[in-house]
C-alpha cells in the first residue's frame, strides 16, 4: 500500500509539472506572439513614415514653405510670364513623389491596407515570426468601416455553436492590422488629396491673375462699347420684333399640335371601347363554352351512375342466380369453355406507320388502336373509354384490352356516345386490376363466340 501511495504522490508530481510545462510553453508562445506582432507593427509603421529618409523630409518642408510664402505674397505676374506659384508647386510635389512613389513605399502600402481575416497569418514556431497564409488571399476594405463588427459573424475567438459547428475567429491583432491599414491608406490619400488641393489653388491663382489681366483691357474698352450702346439698342429693338413674331409662330404650331392631339384621343378612346366591347365578346363566348362543358360533363355523369346501377344489379342477379343454381361448383368447367380466354401470345404487331394509319381511320380495324384508360372502377366492374361511335364502336361489342403485351381485361360495350364509350369488365380475363386511369392500352376487337 505503501509502495502504491508513492507512486500515486510521483504521477501527481509528474503530472503537475507537465501541466506546467504546457502552460509555461503556451505563455511563451503567447509572449514570442505579442512580441511578433508589436515588432512587425512598429516595423511596418516607420516603413510608412520612411523616417529614415530624413533630406527628403527636410527639403519637402523647406518647398513647401517656400510655395506658402509665394501664395501669399501675391505678386503681380505679366501676361506672358510664368506663374512662380506653378513653379514652387511643381517643384514641391516632385520632392513629395519622391518619397511616396518610393517602389519601398508603394510595395508596403499594399502589402499593408488589407483585411487581415480568419486565418491570413500563420505563426512560425521556428522564427517565431507571422507569415502570410498562401490558402488565403486578402483584399483592401472597401470603407472605413469594420468590416469585423458583427461578432456574431466574426467573433473574436473562435466559437462553438450549440450543433457543433466552429465560426473561427478574428483575433485582435488582424483586427489592430486591419484598422492599423485603415490609417495608413487614409494617410496616403490624404497625401493625394493635399496635393490635388495645391493644384487646384494654383490653377485658380492662375485663372485670377489672367482675370486681372483681362480686367485691364476690359477697362479701355469700356469707352467704346458706352458709345455702341446707341447702336446696339437699335438692334435690340429688332431682336424684339423678331421675338414676337417667333412666338406667334410658335403660339400658332401649338394650337395645331393641340388641335391634332385632342383628334388623337378621339382615335384613342373609340379604340378602348372596341377593347371593352371585343373583351365582353370573348367573355360570353368563354362562359358559353364552360356552360356546354357542365351540361356534356352532367349528362355524361348521368351516364355513369347508371351504368354503375345496372352493372351492380347485374352482378347480384349472377351471383343469386349461382347460389340458387348452383354454378359456382362448375366454375372450372366454365372456365375450360369461357370463349373470352387468351388466344394469343401478345397483341397484333404494327409498324410505326400502320399504327398511324390505325389511329387516324374512321373505324376500329382488326388489328385494333391505340387508345387511352379514361377512367376504371373494379367495385362496379366498369370502365370508360375515349373511343365512341365516331369509331364505328357500336353497343354490345367486345374488345381486348392488351397492355404492355399483356391481355389486361376483355370488355363489352354497354353506352355509346360521340367521343367516348363505357363498357363492362368481362369476368375470370386477365388482369384488370392492372388497370388504371391514363394507362396506354391497345384495343382488339373480338368475335364473341357462342357455347
Amino acid at each position: 500500500m505503501r509502495a502504491l501511495a508513492t507512486v500515486f504522490r510521483l504521477l501527481a508530481t509528474f503530472a503537475l509539472i507537465g501541466l506546467a510545462g504546457v502552460i509555461w510553453l503556451k505563455w511563451e508562445t503567447f509572449t514570442s506572439q505579442s512580441h511578433s506582432f508589436l515588432d512587425e507593427v512598429v516595423s511596418d509603421a516607420y516603413t510608412i513614415l520612411q523616417s529614415e529618409r530624413d533630406a527628403q523630409w527636410k527639403d519637402i518642408d523647406e518647398k513647401k514653405s517656400s510655395f506658402f510664402e509665394i501664395f501669399d505674397a501675391n505678386d503681380p505676374v505679366g501676361q506672358n510670364d510664368e506663374n512662380p506659384l506653378l513653379l514652387a508647386n511643381d517643384s514641391l510635389s516632385s520632392a513629395e513623389k519622391a518619397i511616396l512613389r518610393n517602389p519601398e513605399y508603394g510595395e508596403s502600402l499594399n502589402n499593408l491596407i488589407l483585411e487581415y481575416g480568419v486565418d491570413a497569418l500563420i505563426w512560425n514556431p521556428e522564427s517565431k515570426t507571422w507569415q502570410s497564409n498562401p490558402a488565403v488571399k486578402l483584399s483592401s476594405p472597401s470603407s472605413f468601416k469594420d468590416p469585423f463588427s458583427d461578432e456574431s459573424k466574426f467573433p473574436k475567438e473562435d466559437l462553438k455553436l450549440e450543433d457543433g459547428t466552429i465560426i473561427r475567429g478574428v483575433t485582435r491583432p488582424n483586427r489592430l492590422r486591419t484598422v492599423i491599414g485603415m490609417f495608413y491608406k487614409d494617410r496616403d490619400d490624404k497625401f493625394k488629396e493635399i496635393s490635388k488641393l495645391r493644384e487646384m489653388v494654383v490653377a485658380r491663382d492662375q485663372e485670377l491673375r489672367e482675370y486681372q489681366n483681362l480686367y485691364a483691357k476690359e477697362k479701355e474698352r469700356k469707352e467704346q462699347l458706352e458709345g455702341e450702346v446707341g447702336e446696339l439698342t437699335v438692334k435690340v429693338a429688332g431682336l424684339e420684333e423678331d421675338l414676337k413674331r417667333e412666338k406667334e409662330d410658335r403660339q400658332a404650331e401649338k394650337e395645331a399640335a393641340e388641335q391634332k392631339e385632342e383628334q388623337l384621343n378621339r382615335i384613342v378612346a373609340g379604340l378602348e371601347e372596341q377593347k371593352i366591347k371585343a373583351a365582353q365578346e370573348h367573355q360570353e363566348f368563354v362562359d358559353t363554352l364552360r356552360n356546354e362543358q357542365k351540361e356534356q360533363m352532367a349528362a355524361l355523369q348521368d351516364e355513369i351512375r347508371k351504368a354503375d346501377a345496372e352493372g351492380y344489379k347485374r352482378g347480384i342477379d349472377e351471383m343469386i342466380a349461382k347460389q340458387q343454381g348452383g354454378e359456382v361448383e362448375k366454375q372450372n368447367e366454365e372456365v375450360a369453355v369461357n370463349p373470352f380466354l387468351p388466344t394469343e401470345d401478345g397483341p397484333p404487331k404494327l409498324s410505326q406507320a400502320e399504327l398511324m394509319l390505325a389511329a387516324q381511320a374512321k373505324t376500329i380495324g382488326e388489328t385494333g388502336v391505340p387508345s387511352t384508360v379514361g377512367r376504371v372502377d373494379g367495385k362496379s366492374g366498369m370502365i370508360l373509354l375515349p373511343l365512341g361511335s365516331e369509331r364505328g364502336v357500336l353497343l354490345g361489342d367486345v374488345y381486348t384490352l392488351w397492355k404492355e403485351k399483356k391481355k389486361a381485361a376483355r370488355i363489352r360495350i354497354q353506352s355509346v356516345s360521340q367521343g367516348f364509350s363505357l363498357a363492362y369488365l368481362l369476368p375470370q380475363f386477365g388482369n384488370p386490376q392492372d388497370l388504371n386511369p391514363g394507362d396506354s392500352v391497345h384495343v382488339v376487337p373480338e368475335k364473341e363466340e357462342t357455347l
